[in-house]
């Protein structure tokens, strides 16, 4: 089962590779903006429906726990936000990796995993300013280098695909 999960995280944040830098079926919000309470609010990762089924922290302010890929056992965990609300901010959270082809076990030591996230706009009109593309840095398994994966979808962080 963990095998399959560390397989649809792999493909999930795979998929997010392609579509455009600036999603299509977003706005991005103007500086100036006058759409009242939803402007002036804090900036939430994505929209809380992006990932369906298990998704947890999307949708929320800086979370400091994210469930990736509709699977729980994709969770980075301890996550620690600098610049939050600004156009570009980075967190250091923790990835407890499959091991793959053991029977669904964990590596013992959790690993590192840095987020970036970048572009705020908005999902849907009159809604809260949003971080629009999220880029994640894991190791799959000891020895790997680290590698970036773009982990949204084609619409941005507002829908999937």
């Amino acid at each position: 089962m963990r095998l399959v999960a560390a397989i649809v995280l792999l493909c999930f944040i795979l998929a997010g590779c392609g579509g455009s830098a600036q999603p299509s079926a977003t706005r991005t919000a103007s500086p100036k903006s006058s759409a009242g309470a939803a402007a002036n609010g804090p900036v939430v990762l994505g929209a809380k429906s992006f990932i369906v089924g298990g998704g947890i922290g999307f949708g929320t302010a800086h979370p400091s726990k994210l469930v990736v890929g509709s699977d729980p056992s994709v969770v980075i965990t301890g996550i620690r936000w600098h610049g939050w609300g600004h156009r570009n901010a980075s967190g250091v959270g923790r990835y407890s990796a499959p091991q793959l082809g053991h029977g669904g076990d964990y590596y013992r030591k959790p690993f590192r995993a840095d987020l970036r996230v970048s572009g705020i706009g908005t999902c849907r009109r009159n809604g809260p300013r949003t971080c629009m593309a999220l880029k994640v840095r894991v190791t799959l398994q000891p020895g790997q280098r680290r590698s970036w994966y773009q982990s949204d979808g084609s619409h941005g962080l507002c829908s999937y695909p």
